[in-house]
């Protein structure tokens, strides 16, 4: 069985509202501090987002999973 919860990101944008692209995620290059389109300054802000966790080992896995890689739970 899977459970939802609440988890905390940092988010890297444009200000002018260009879309977000891989090179811009924070886990891949810290040192981009522009936007290749504009020029503008990239900010960060703490986003909330739902993850599913295993219920049983409580690691994070895929909704569209039928089991727990880790514990072999099922749905």
């Amino acid at each position: 069985m899977f459970t939802v919860k609440k988890v905390t990101t940092l988010e890297r944008y444009c200000p002018n509202g260009h879309e977000p692209f891989p090179d811009l995620s924070p886990e891949t290059n810290h040192s981009l501090k522009f936007c290749h389109i504009c020029g503008a300054s990239i900010e960060e802000r703490q986003q909330l987002y739902d993850a599913a966790y295993c219920f049983n080992c409580n690691k994070p896995v895929d909704p569209a999973w039928d089991y727990c890689p880790y514990c072999g739970q099922g749905r």
